[in-house]
C-alpha cells in the first residue's frame, strides 16, 4: 500500500511522493501521474501516453494552448 502526504505548496495542494513510491509507480520528477477511475470511486494509475489512443489529441492540445496564448495578447 502506498500512502501519500498532501501538503500546500505555493497555494496549491500537492501529493508528496517518497523515492520508493516514485520507483514503484515508475515515475521521475517532472513526469505526469495520470489516474483513471474504474466507476466505483476508486482510482488507479495509468501508464500510457494520453495521445496513443487518438493520434490527433496531441495536436489539438497544442492548438488549444496556442489559441489561449493569442487570446491573452
Amino acid at each position: 500500500m502506498i500512502a501519500l502526504k498532501v501538503e500546500m505548496i505555493g497555494g496549491q495542494a500537492a501529493a508528496v511522493l517518497t523515492p520508493e513510491t516514485l520507483a514503484a509507480l515508475h515515475l521521475a520528477v517532472g513526469d505526469t501521474l495520470r489516474l483513471d477511475s474504474n466507476g466505483d470511486g476508486a482510482f488507479h494509475p495509468v501508464a500510457r501516453k494520453p495521445w496513443t489512443d487518438d493520434p490527433h489529441a496531441r495536436g489539438r492540445a497544442y492548438l488549444r494552448r496556442y489559441n489561449r496564448s493569442l487570446g491573452r495578447i
